[in-house]
């Protein structure tokens, strides 16, 4: 069960910071082209330091391959994806329409930030994390 609870706070960790760090310009372009491409950062979230690691390793077949792996004090874990281009597609759109909303809102003296589990491209990352015949998960 703990194992199970683990992995849970993992993938809501990777999808967030995959759906944040996916949001740059250069990353967004190499995706939708499936170049290779790899970003790392390191940020503080639910009060650890999270250090996260995404790469597009480029054209498998038709599908384009996807790495993100995340290391925390509490442990580490890799989810590994195979996304086709509607995928990518959908995963780019929603993390534009994030975007637009927020910068709208802030135009208007607004926070509209959403919340992890309210952001689309989150919401669509899940998606992708849990249906095994995309994404594998190994720690």
């Amino acid at each position: 069960m703990k194992r199970v609870y683990f992995l849970i706070i993992l993938l809501v960790i990777i999808s967030a910071g995959a759906a944040t760090c996916m949001d740059t310009d250069m990353f967004a372009e190499k995706f939708l082209t499936c170049s290779p491409y790899t970003e790392n950062s390191t940020s503080e979230m639910f009060g650890m330091e999270v250090s996260s690691s995404l790469q597009i390793l480029g054209l498998r077949g038709d599908l384009c391959g996807f790495k993100s792996s995340i290391s925390t004090p509490a442990g580490n874990a890799n989810i590994e994806c195979n996304f086709t281009q509607t995928q990518i597609e959908e995963l780019l759109s929603a993390m534009s329409n994030n975007r637009t909303e927020i910068e709208t809102a802030a135009m208007q003296g607004l926070d509209a930030t959403p919340q992890i589990g309210e952001n689309p491209a989150v919401i669509i990352f899940n998606k992708y994390f849990s249906d095994t015949s995309v994404c594998t998960v190994t720690n």
